[in-house]
């Protein structure tokens, strides 16, 4: 029997969170730091492109960036990336 946990979204954040810091190569501290002072922090869109894989990985969710989703509204906040996931969430838990 698979037992399948389901990661919550401010969970999702905190992962955002923490593969931004790594492909920044700067401190954790740091990136919550001015994630918590601004509600959201930009990315260009080659490191939203590279946390959304590695969260992907994280999150063991294959296929989260489609070729469709390589728009700039998709991969250039840490919001944008956590509605991202939620999409994706939503539509594997329905079967597509």
């Amino acid at each position: 029997m698979e037992v399948v946990v389901a990661v919550q979204m401010p969970d999702v954040a905190r992962i955002l969170i923490e593969q931004l810091a790594y492909v920044r190569a700067c401190e954790l501290s740091e990136i919550e730091a001015t994630f918590s002072a601004q509600g959201d922090i930009e990315l260009d869109s080659k490191e939203g492109q590279t946390v959304a894989i590695r969260a992907e990985l994280v999150l063991d969710m294959d296929g989260l960036i489609r070729p469709e989703d390589q728009t700039r509204e998709n991969l250039t906040t840490v919001s944008s990336l956590v509605a991202l996931v939620q999409r994706r969430r939503s539509e594997h838990e329905r079967g597509n």
